[in-house]
């Protein structure tokens, strides 16, 4: 069991980190064509690393503190 005040801060840094993958997913739908695909363009292709980079920290988060599992406000 982790500390109450570990497990403020992960729960935060897990909000913050949630928020930064909306931003990134709707930057990177932004760019998509008209047919939804995404444009391979050097921005796309490091927005989907940085998103990609955000999604392995979360899952992180969740594996070492399993009391942020009831979020479900998973991107």
């Amino acid at each position: 069991m982790h500390d109450e005040s570990d497990v403020a801060q992960a729960r935060m840094f897990y909000e913050l980190l949630s928020a930064e993958a909306r931003t990134l997913a709707s930057a990177i739908q932004a760019t998509a064509t008209l047919r939804g695909t995404p444009r391979s363009t050097t921005e796309g292709r490091r927005l989907e690393r940085d998103l990609r980079e955000v999604r392995r920290c979360l899952d992180r988060l969740r594996h070492d503190f399993p009391e942020l599992n009831d979020q479900s406000n998973v991107v």
